[in-house]
């Protein structure tokens, strides 16, 4: 037994390098038991998102390692957007090693329009995390938007004594999301309004096991109906359906099941935030949904905000909220939650 992992919508990853039988036959077994549920819906039951087996060098980019915003000076219509590239380096080795790093942004037309440079340490340490990290500027950048969601790429090369260890391509969108107390939602610094639904992952007659196509028949059927965001409910979403809502077009608040600040709790929101926050369309974090019980307390109102704070530190860059029921007062959560 490698790993027992709670909650079904959360992402989760084991190495498995200590037991595999190199050069021989491997069988991964996963059992799920549904008996538990974890909403108070039809969720389903076995594996119904993608299973994938990741091989990598003993120095490669970490497990959602690469994070890349945009910011903004002052006037979002007007500056040039200054991209912010971290990288991640695992190295599993007993020594350290000497690795280069290499950014290279592709515009939506395919064209080369950034060389992000090399960036060389000495030394990364042996089995350790070490992150590199370099800004570029964009000209006259092309702003994501539902209407026009155009989409960057940004391709991650790491190198070890000159040669290539790994290569990862990261699609993201230049864009500011923020709240205003009188403008309400801004888009690019310009009130938006927004328009949308509050969806569960099944759908009808396919249920919970959906093909990627479905996602993107699904979004484009929402925008069909004049919607441009979408509520995920009440789980983590597969990052397939955020993959629609980027090349479609579709601002997401990204929810989280599981309100808590625990250990436990708190390694499945930062599974949840790495996972997602390159995705141009998640545009608020929800902490938790309709925690009745618990959601008015002192209590209730420390855990909201460490699971807040806790987001600004993966993420600056995108405003976070709580799924309150109708008529709730500001005591509790909605006390010390942003918006």
């Amino acid at each position: 037994l490698v790993e027992r992992h709670e909650g079904g919508y959360y992402p989760f990853r084991m190495d498995i390098t200590d037991v595999a039988h190199f050069g021989g036959k491997n069988v991964v077994t996963v059992k799920v038991d549904a008996s538990k549920f974890e909403g108070w819906f039809y969720e389903g039951a076995g594996i119904y998102r993608h299973v994938w087996l990741d091989k990598t060098a003993p120095v490669a980019i970490a497990p959602d390692g690469i994070f890349v915003y945009s910011e903004f000076s002052n006037n979002v219509a007007e500056d040039p957007a200054t991209i912010q590239l971290r990288t991640t380096l695992l190295n599993r080795q007993t020594n350290e090693a000497i690795a280069q790093v290499s950014w290279d942004i592709v515009a939506p037309d395919g064209k080369n329009i950034q060389e992000g440079g090399a960036h060389e340490t000495e030394g990364v340490p042996s089995d350790s995390k070490t992150e590199y990290s370099r800004e570029v500027e964009i000209h006259s950048p092309l702003l994501w938007t539902p209407e026009n969601p155009k989409l960057y790429k940004l391709i991650t090369t790491v190198s070890v004594d000159n040669k290539i260890v790994d290569r990862k391509e990261t699609e993201f969108g230049i864009r500011t999301f923020a709240f205003d107390a009188n403008k309400g939602f801004l888009l690019n610094g310009r009130p938006y309004e927004l328009k949308g639904t509050c969806n569960h992952q099944d759908m009808a007659g396919v249920g919970a096991a959906l093909p990627d196509a479905l996602q993107y028949f699904r979004i484009a059927k929402l925008k069909e109906f004049g919607d441009n965001a979408l509520r995920t409910s009440h789980n983590p979403p597969t990052p397939e359906l955020l993959d629609a809502c980027d090349h479609l077009g579709m601002i997401v608040m990204d929810e989280s099941r599981l309100l808590g600040s625990d250990a436990q709790n708190l390694q499945k929101w930062d599974d949840q935030i790495r996972r997602d926050r390159n995705h141009a369309s998640v545009g608020i974090w929800s902490v938790a949904n309709e925690e009745f019980s618990v959601q008015s307390t002192p209590q209730g109102a420390n855990v909201a905000r460490t699971m807040q704070d806790y987001v600004k530190r993966l993420d600056p860059t995108r405003p976070v909220t709580y799924a309150a029921p109708e008529g709730d007062t500001f005591a509790g959560i909605n006390g010390v939650i942003e918006v």
